[in-house]
């Protein structure tokens, strides 16, 4: 693995804009990444000085030497809108933000970039839900109906992730469990509904339910919720079945 590649990659610089950086051009780096050219001493100086490392992290690098690297912190700088990472802490330790090399995700631009394209994509889902009978045969007064109750669905999801907002200010440390919490009734509500299987729900969310040192969703207390959802309602369902046989019952006698 070239170092510079590496580094580069997960400092969330594009070669275009590392290049325009250090005043080369794009191919230029694309040359030292390859390994078909080496920096000259005042490019290697000048990424040793930027990123606040040693030269030796520039070259080819081995397995072991990746793991080391990996270890090492790495700090969250602005310049303008831009959003970068090196190994140099900022001046101003209270607003300091590190990360281990190894636990930072490579080019955070380009996962923006992915996640705007997904947040437009969740849109046309939600105009769809209020769209979700398209029958043009449909009287206006269902349409209203549909529209305002799926308004009112959304509104409602709303206000509880405003609610975990304010958790969050309340006290920080509470703020996870509390959205794991939600994602437990959620869930749970889906596998009583009939419509997924435990396994299924667990198959499509490992992270939520995988114990670790961070907050999950403990399987035991998932089985409870689910067998208290499904016990209300087949309690409810049983009962709307009775009132409506005895009202049949009733039209029966009747006539």
């Amino acid at each position: 693995m070239n170092g510079i590649k590496y580094i580069r990659e997960k400092s969330n610089f594009t070669k275009n804009a590392l290049a325009e950086r250090m005043g080369v051009t794009r191919q230029t780096i694309g040359l030292w990444e390859n390994g078909v050219r080496r920096p000259d001493s005042r490019h290697l100086k000048w990424l040793c000085d930027f990123y606040g490392i040693e030269e030796k992290w520039f070259g080819e690098l081995s397995e072991e030497d990746i793991d080391t690297l990996n270890q090492k912190k790495m700090y969250r700088h602005f310049d303008g809108d831009k959003e970068y990472f090196s190994f140099i802490p900022e001046n101003d330790g209270f607003h300091e933000i590190s990360i281990e090399c190894g636990e930072l995700d490579s080019m955070l631009d380009e996962r923006y970039a992915n996640v705007l394209k997904k947040k437009r994509d969740f849109m046309v889902r939600v105009e769809d839900f209020l769209e979700y009978s398209k029958d043009p045969q449909q009287c206006l007064y269902d349409k209203i109906t549909n529209t305002e109750r799926g308004m009112r669905d959304i509104d409602d999801f709303l206000d509880l992730m405003a609610i975990v907002q304010l958790v969050g200010h309340d006290g920080r440390f509470l703020k996870v469990p509390f959205r794991y919490e939600i994602k437990a009734v959620l869930y749970a509500m889906m596998v009583a509904s009939g419509h997924y299987t435990k396994e299924e729900m667990i198959e499509a969310h490992p992270w939520y339910f995988e114990p670790g040192d961070c907050i999950y969703i403990d399987s035991d207390y998932f089985d409870r919720l689910i067998d208290l959802m499904s016990g209300h309602w087949n309690n409810v369902r049983d009962h709307e079945m009775d009132k409506r046989a005895k009202l049949l019952e009733g039209l029966r006698k009747r006539k």
